[in-house]
């Protein structure tokens, strides 16, 4: 299972260019479509750098599928 992010928590924070996931990620699993936060499952390694960025913690990775 992905990376999930919780879109009621979610700000769209804001890097420098787009949200902080987004950038982060190591994958490029994660995209801004629609204006909200997308994960694309089968690019995600389920690292959790983009739950460690988040400041609204609005993504998690289930503890069983973390890799690192």
């Amino acid at each position: 299972m992905a990376a999930q992010v919780d879109l009621n928590k979610c700000t769209m924070c804001g890097g420098f260019t787009q949200p902080l996931c987004v950038e982060i990620c190591p994958d490029h699993a994660i995209r801004v479509q629609g204006n909200r936060v997308v994960v694309t499952e089968f690019l995600c390694e389920d690292c959790n750098e983009c739950g460690c960025a988040c400041p609204d913690k609005a993504i998690t990775v289930p503890l069983t599928k973390v890799t690192f």
